[in-house]
């Protein structure tokens, strides 16, 4: 009797050719434009396929691929997408992934997976050694900094409050309570909601002129709470925030933290990659006493997504968190990934994070977060010395968030459409893309120099079109 089958004849010829697509991507990421002039209608219309009973064959879906996909992708590794934190993935982190998805790997448990486990627990180690945790420690990769918040709480709320992953909220007997900075990014608060605390019970701290959280107002919150009969459990600090690139002073919150029995969580998702640097690791001084990190190498280690990545200080708290089996957490017990964390069935995302690695060596990835740590001062300097433009925000990280303010009177509501309007045009150039932010309640121009490609003739480009499109728009008011 005949049987049906998917594999494809002529295969080699079909991979050949995917990788020929890739690789004339990569090979033009620095053209233009760096963000497609098409809208999502057209896109709709180009795309309103039947649900296929039939299919075409792999031929023409590729040349379908070639012609209607790649032209209209956003040129994420572009070296002037600026905007977003969803940096550009290295080209050896994209091989990576091409064979990953290729092995299949699912590194659920170890005989689902035996090298992908072993490569997982590599890669665990060495952020965990990165970020200065000893071997106690432990982890588990995910699919970003959403994940990694929530994944970190969820360890935080059973060790609190033993026995919740099986009695829920119901039994607990003071209300729980979260405390972040002000400018935290949403995941917080999903986070918050998803494990059923609530978004009212997020303390949002305000922030000092340094845009870090205020401990003293830290300090203020937790009494008031525990006056009111509240139970104050963990502290989620900045190691990054998203607009600003601020990070908190990890170190004395830390120290709070441990005074008080609340667990410290430290959101590195985009600053994190800056441990590699003898400036990030100032500006981050402390971080290896947080309870648990995460970090996603998907921004600023140049991976591509997705890839998250979490710690604990102490791996028995995800074990015990998430365990599927009655066997007690024994420290010399090898690790299945089932035991720690949400996720059952999952793809291997350390494999291209470990081939990534070895093939340039960390002290060459430091180079290049050192060269943009320098390229963001440079674009500062230039704004600095512009009359016409101001920064809303002290420079930390990679961010920085900038404005154009002419000589005319204008109100604040048409300098936020003003810049808005620069957004637009310079988007329309398809030269380079950045995004908004909103800083102390006025819209700024936000750019994020944490681009492997990105060089001085970028900076110098995106400054000269920045400024002659302000110029032409000012002169039309």
């Amino acid at each position: 009797m005949r049987t049906e089958s998917l594999d494809l004849e002529n295969l080699d010829s079909y991979l050949d050719k995917t990788i020929k697509i890739v690789r004339s991507y990569i090979s033009n990421i620095a053209a233009d434009p760096v963000v497609p002039n098409v809208g999502r209608e057209d896109l709709t219309k180009l795309f309103s396929y039947k649900v296929p009973y039939e299919g075409i064959g792999i031929e023409n879906v590729l040349e379908d691929v070639e012609r209607n996909v790649v032209p209209y992708c956003t040129k994420v590794g572009s070296p002037r997408f600026l905007s977003w934190i969803i940096t550009s993935p290295s080209p050896a982190g994209t091989i990576g992934e091409i064979l990953n998805l290729g092995l299949n790997q699912v590194p659920f448990t170890f005989k689902a997976g035996p090298t992908a486990t072993v490569i997982e627990d590599i890669v665990i180690s060495w952020f965990a050694s990165l970020f200065g945790y000893s071997s106690k420690s432990g982890g588990i990769l995910v699919s970003g900094g959403t994940n990694g918040t929530l994944t970190a709480l969820t360890a935080a709320r059973e060790y609190h409050v033993p026995g919740t992953m099986k009695e829920g909220l119901q039994n607990i007997k003071k209300p729980l309570v979260v405390y972040t900075s002000a400018i935290c990014h949403k995941s917080v608060e999903t986070a918050i909601s998803v494990l059923g605390i609530g978004a009212n019970f997020l303390r949002k701290i305000p922030v000092d002129t340094n845009f870090k959280m205020d401990i003293n107002k830290l300090e203020e919150a937790v009494n008031m709470d525990i006056a009111s009969g509240y139970d104050p459990f963990c502290v989620v600090a900045q190691a990054g925030t998203s607009n600003e690139g601020a990070v908190d002073n990890i170190d004395a919150i830390a120290d709070f933290c441990n005074s008080n029995n609340i667990w410290l969580h430290v959101d590195a998702a985009y600053a994190g990659g800056a441990i590699l640097t003898e400036r990030g690791k100032a500006l981050m001084k402390g971080i290896h006493k947080a309870d648990s990190i995460s970090t996603d190498p998907h921004k600023w280690f140049f991976i591509p997504a997705e890839a998250g990545c979490v710690l604990v200080k102490d791996r028995k708290h995800l074990y015990n968190t998430f365990r599927i089996t009655d066997i007690e957490f024994k420290e010399d017990a090898p690790i299945e990934y089932s035991n720690y964390g949400i996720q059952f069935t999952r793809m291997s995302r350390a494999f291209k994070i470990w081939f990534a690695f070895r093939t340039y060596g960390l002290d060459k990835i430091r180079k290049i977060i050192d060269q943009n740590l320098d390229l963001t001062l440079e674009f500062l300097r230039k704004i600095e010395e512009n009359d016409s433009w101001e920064v809303l925000a002290p420079v930390q990280t990679s961010a920085i968030c900038f404005r154009y303010v002419p000589s005319k009177n204008l109100k604040d509501a048409d300098l936020d459409k003003l810049q808005m309007k620069i957004l637009r045009e310079l988007e329309s150039t398809g030269k380079a893309f950045l995004a908004p932010a909103i800083i102390d309640g006025k819209v700024t121009l936000r750019a994020c120099f944490s681009n492997h490609r990105t060089t001085y003739e970028d900076l110098n480009l995106l400054f000269t079109l920045l400024s002659d499109i302000a110029n032409n728009l000012t002169n039309q008011i």
